[in-house]
């Protein structure tokens, strides 16, 4: 199992500034934490790994825009042989020519302003930042709100070779008309792929006619589970947003929603010796 969208962050280090003072959020959190949040009854093979404590592939996604927390992801990253990749933060609009060599730096997220604006994403500046990340080998994330998913969609046919990740199903509510217009437009991009991910609070009916969709529009192979952990934990345990994923798809779609898309998606990159 890949899980495809964790967060860890050390309020010390880390601004995080949205999280206000006293959110219940605004306290460290890490792998060890994460190892901990699993159910005592799974069986040894499903998710595999999780049975005997073992932490699944975590591909670790920025918290903050900063690029000094890409620095300790990758630190940890180096140490903890179940990370399989970081997303880290990075200013798509004036990109650093001096990217880190990492190869496990798989991706870069680099939220818009303004998450509900279609035209931000198709700006110069972004379009050349995700050109320039896409030349170096680096996935793009994209956290948006429903009404900029139009907007994704012509960043995605502005740019075809850039593989484009939409995190959290777009951030809807339900699946409304501004939400399946602008799925449908990313799902007629091959290089747009989504991640069932962010949805721990939503009315279980509510989130399976999400899924069905989703389902429907990109097929299996361009979706993939990632848990939003710790910030699922407002609302579900990871444990549990693994169990409630797994219940709303076909068993035949499980190999690339918990594992096939995420390794597919997140390659390491080739960097220069």
């Amino acid at each position: 199992m890949i899980d495809a969208h964790v967060h860890v962050w050390d309020t010390a280090r880390r601004a995080l500034p949205w999280l206000p003072a006293g959110h219940p959020l605004r306290r460290d959190f890490t792998l060890a934490d994460l190892s901990a949040d699993r159910p005592p009854d799974l069986s040894a093979d499903w998710p595999p790994g999780q049975s005997d404590g073992r932490l699944p592939g975590l591909v670790l996604v920025q918290a903050d825009a900063d690029p000094a927390e890409v620095v300790d992801l990758l630190d940890l990253a180096a140490t903890t042989p179940s990370v399989a990749g970081v997303v880290g933060w990075f200013d798509l609009r004036n990109l650093p020519a001096d990217l880190p060599g990492d190869p496990r730096l798989v991706g870069i997220r680099s939220p818009p302003a303004d998450q509900t604006d279609p035209d931000a994403l198709t700006d110069p500046a972004h379009v050349r930042g995700v050109g320039a990340a896409t030349d170096a080998g680096l996935v793009i994330d994209l956290l948006l709100r429903p009404p900029a998913l139009i907007g994704a969609a012509r960043l995605a046919s502005v740019v075809p070779e850039a593989r484009l990740v939409l995190d959290h199903l777009g951030n809807p509510t339900t699946a409304d008309a501004t939400w399946r217009t602008g799925l449908q437009a990313l799902a007629e991009c091959p290089n747009v792929t989504v991640k069932l991910s962010g949805t721990a609070h939503l009315p279980p009916d509510d989130l399976a006619e999400l899924v069905d969709v989703a389902l429907d529009l990109f097929g299996s192979d361009r979706l993939m589970f990632g848990s939003d952990w710790p910030v699922c934990t407002l609302s579900a345990g990871r444990s549990e947003v693994v169990r409630r994923t797994a219940d709303l798809l076909p068993s035949a779609t499980h190999n690339d929603v918990f594992r096939g898309t995420a390794q597919r998606t997140y390659r390491p990159r080739e960097t220069a010796p």
